[in-house]
């Protein structure tokens, strides 16, 4: 284990075998040559080493939920501050950060992304799940104008519950601009949301 790159410390931690010709008994943590010192104080919250907070990360006892990247993965779309606040709320002593939270954010985006575009991830997604899914694409700019899609699921429990039909067109719309979310009112008196549609404008046209 090397010293503080920010300080130049010279500390220097190993594990070496107790025996050179027999790596297969004890072995003991020792320090390098002229690398007994450190040339800092000692850290007040360990939090400040990454270190440290990978293997908490890695570690976290969650329930159903197997490390920071499974939590990430399940919170889809929540923010980084929020997912940290569900952190310390399950484990206030917990060395996970916001930046972790963002840094494994941005693994899980590329590593799901691959070599495609995130409309192209998408549509794979959506493929791979069996939503049903239209779109409609402006050939001019080569962009896509109209996204409708659906859960197979929502749509059979749909069938069941179609008396009263609302279409909303406030839900989330300061973050993904104009959505328009077709919601029913079942039976039980609960509110069955059944696609989502991205549109260009507000007009009866669009």
């Amino acid at each position: 284990m090397r010293g503080l790159k920010r300080f130049s410390c010279p500390m220097r931690i190993g594990i070496r075998a107790v025996s050179k010709v027999d790596t297969s008994g004890p072995w003991k943590v020792s320090l390098t040559t002229r690398s007994s010192h450190h040339n800092h104080i000692p850290s007040r919250d360990v939090r400040v080493h990454a270190q440290h907070r990978r293997r908490a990360a890695q570690e976290m006892n969650q329930p159903q939920i197997a490390n920071l990247q499974g939590l990430v993965q399940t919170l889809t779309g929540v923010k980084s501050s929020t997912i940290h606040a569900t952190i310390l709320n399950a484990d206030s002593n917990s060395l996970v950060v916001a930046k972790d939270i963002s840094n494994t954010k941005d693994t899980v985006w590329r590593r799901d992304l691959a070599f495609h575009t995130a409309i192209e991830a998408l549509f794979q997604e959506l493929k791979e799940n069996n939503f049903f899914y239209k779109f409609h694409i402006n050939p001019q700019p080569n962009e896509i104008t109209h996204l409708i899609w659906a859960n197979p699921s929502t749509i059979e429990l749909f069938k069941l519950h179609h008396d009263a039909f609302v279409a909303d067109r406030t839900y989330k719309t300061y973050k993904h601009s104009l959505l328009l979310k077709i919601v029913v009112l079942t039976g039980a008196n609960t509110v069955l949301p059944v696609d989502q549609c991205w549109l260009p404008g507000e007009k009866e046209g669009d």
